[in-house]
């Protein structure tokens, strides 16, 4: 099949998070399995490399994926959504409106079409093929002018009206478009899925995906596991893998060397400091937890940074703050005893699946993805791979913290076997490919 993916993100060339990383892995392993994958991306000013001139697409070959870069001034500035990673601009709908309607135009020549996320949710209203549309973040619609963004994408007057595709309390919606627009919504985790049918979990969309045709399709993101590999990763100091573990503590040691942190249970986290993300719930009890032995890492930025140096500042020798770096989170899964992911919603998340690949048993709350990554080693002691809380409450979060800690202390081969389940785990794409091409051969027809 000839398959073209639209996305706002594509790693390594642009990613602000795991939407490029997803789009990424899903198109190689799909081109893995013999399909013809072409990615659409617009051609942001921070891409040096844009490959073949040509108009309104320069062409690039990457990973057995052909790349097309959208030309057009819009995008000919700096950043991606916004000048910074926290500011948008004011015209992205007019950006990524122009962009979808590139995608339309492109279309023709492929067999189906797979929209990624509500930048390109709109595309789904101009294709002339067969199309899938992925929530990755619900959280995160495109809106903007209805007027102008019908004029913009050429629609008619029904997708305009009260109730219509684009139509959204008034505004343009392309979250919405893209939603009622594709033959096949899907998005990144069953768990997610059977959210989204939930008016307190879908963030209003609950009763659009309730009414869609085809019900909406849970399918889990994978990772790179080459490019993430314990076995063979030069960032860390030393390679271990699930059979030869021990060489793993010399990832620890550097960690605490570095941030001058005091021996204990280190706990890491890496990811946007942000209240969806649930790390306020540990503020109610981190010094009870520092006093216990608990050392926390946690790597990234983000609206919660004044309260995270604070325990940094107050906990010296125990709490750590840095910026993210690649080197850093691979150093971070690789040499923390546990990992925390106690999000508020995570449609899927990614953080977890690098961390238990490398070794880290995972503490998080039973969401999204979590819920189908994550798996209590007291619910299911022979495949059990971390900690999971349901209620996203403080007290709830530290008790668990504290159970996994006892496992850590106390009961060492259990803890060996939460660990080596979560390192052997197949986390890949190649099944999660699979999945996907099962659906654009349906909408195919």
């Amino acid at each position: 099949m000839k398959i073209l993916f639209a996305s706002a993100e594509l790693a390594p060339f642009v990613r602000t998070g795991g939407l490029g990383d997803a789009v990424a892995g899903l198109a190689g392993a799909v081109a893995g399995l013999g399909h013809e994958v072409t990615v659409a991306v617009p051609g942001y000013a921070l891409i040096d490399d844009q490959g073949v001139d040509g108009a309104p697409w320069r062409r690039l070959e990457h990973n057995g994926v052909t790349v097309l870069f959208f030309q057009d001034a819009r995008f000919d500035r700096p950043g991606v959504y916004g000048p910074t990673p926290t500011t948008a601009y004011e015209d992205n709908w007019e950006r990524f409106g122009a962009f979808s309607l590139a995608v339309g135009r492109l279309s023709t020549a492929f067999d189906v079409v797979h929209l990624h996320d509500g930048h390109v949710g709109a595309a789904a209203l101009v294709v002339d093929r067969p199309s899938i549309f992925t929530i990755h973040n619900a959280s995160y619609p495109m809106l903007g002018p209805l007027r102008p963004v019908g004029e913009l994408l050429g629609l008619d007057e029904a997708a305009l009206a009260l109730g219509g595709a684009l139509e959204w309390f008034g505004r343009a919606n392309y979250l919405k478009a893209g939603i009622v627009g594709a033959d096949q919504v899907t998005t990144v985790s069953p768990g997610h899925a059977r959210e989204l049918t939930h008016e307190e979990t879908s963030f209003g969309l609950g009763g659009l995906i309730r009414a869609l045709p085809h019900p909406i399709i849970g399918i889990l993101n994978g990772i790179d596991t080459t490019a993430w590999d314990p076995g063979a990763d030069p960032v860390l100091p030393a390679a271990f893998t699930a059979d030869r573990p021990k060489r793993r503590a010399e990832a620890k040691k550097l960690l605490l060397g570095r941030f001058d942190l005091d021996p204990g249970f280190l706990m890491g986290n890496v990811g946007r400091m942000a209240p969806a993300k649930g790390l306020q719930l540990l503020d109610y009890d981190l010094d009870a937890l520092v006093s216990e032995g608990g050392r926390l890492l946690l790597v990234g930025n983000g609206e919660l940074d004044a309260m995270v140096d604070g325990w940094a500042e107050r906990h010296p020798k125990a709490v750590a703050h840095a910026p993210y770096s690649e080197s850093l989170a691979r150093l971070v899964s690789a040499g923390s005893d546990a990992y925390l992911m106690p999000s508020q919603f995570e449609p899927c998340g990614l953080g977890q699946m690098y961390a238990m690949r490398y070794g880290a048993p995972t503490v998080a709350h039973f969401t999204g993805g979590l819920e189908d990554t994550v798996i209590d080693i007291d619910e299911d002691p022979g495949a059990g791979t971390g900690f999971v809380f349901r209620s996203f409450a403080h007290t709830s979060f530290t008790k668990t913290v504290r159970r996994a800690h006892r496992y850590y202390a106390e009961i060492p081969h259990l803890w060996d076997r939460i660990r080596r389940n979560g390192m052997t785990r197949d986390w890949s794409w190649t099944a999660r490919a699979g999945e996907y091409v099962a659906v654009y051969e349906r909408v195919a027809g």
